[in-house]
């Protein structure tokens, strides 16, 4: 039969490409909940796909394996430091610094313990060494946030800028780990602000 007249045809690639999103993203919350109640190590696939109410070949299509789903948290955690970026883009150095932590790191809490520290205990295992590309967003918004303290001539522009980044980089783990491990119910946004702020003032000259 043809199209009725003034019906507006349907783009089923789209509509196709919204329902993959939307189940992707149905199988990821499942995952965080399980990881985050039981722990990375005691939650099966199985386990995601029953809380996800899925069968367990739709994994398969959105993710190879459950270590893929750390994979998925880390190109996320990319996603969540270029939106902090741009909300504190052409301010000063001191409130870039401290408020792109608390904004990233607010946002990375929401997604729980139980999988940041599946995170952050397989940092150097994910895959291509992507965790330390100077590609990431992360090391890209870092750059540009030592660099307006140079603008600033606040920042010593004698020590090169990626020692500075690597520095900041080095401290950003650190709490990450410690906050894992914090039984004092401390936020890690917190933590993490604190941290990278004192870092950031002892560059000041």
């Amino acid at each position: 039969m043809g199209q009725t007249f003034g019906q507006v045809p349907q783009n089923k690639p789209v509509k196709r490409q919204r329902r993959s999103i939307e189940t992707k993203e149905k199988i990821y919350q499942a995952a965080l909940q399980a990881i985050n109640e039981h722990g990375f190590e005691n939650v099966s696939i199985e386990d995601i796909t029953t809380a996800a109410h899925v069968a367990k070949g739709t994994f398969y299509v959105h993710f190879d394996s459950k270590e893929s789903i750390i994979h998925y948290t880390f190109q996320h955690a990319d996603q969540i430091y270029q939106q902090a970026y741009e909300q504190v883009r052409g301010r000063d150095f001191l409130y870039m610094i401290s408020k792109f932590m608390r904004l990233s790191y607010i946002e990375h809490e929401k997604k729980g313990k139980g999988i940041i520290k599946a995170f952050v205990t397989r940092f150097f295992s994910i895959p291509g060494r992507e965790f330390l590309s100077k590609d990431r967003a992360v090391f890209r918004c870092l750059t540009e946030i030592i660099e307006q303290g140079k603008r600033e001539q606040i920042v010593d522009e004698d020590i090169p800028t990626d020692k500075l980044v690597e520095t900041i980089f080095l401290t950003m783990i650190g709490v990450e780990v410690m906050w894992c491990y914090d039984e004092q119910g401390r936020h890690l946004a917190d933590m993490m602000e604190e941290s990278v702020l004192l870092v950031a003032k002892g560059m000041l000259l």
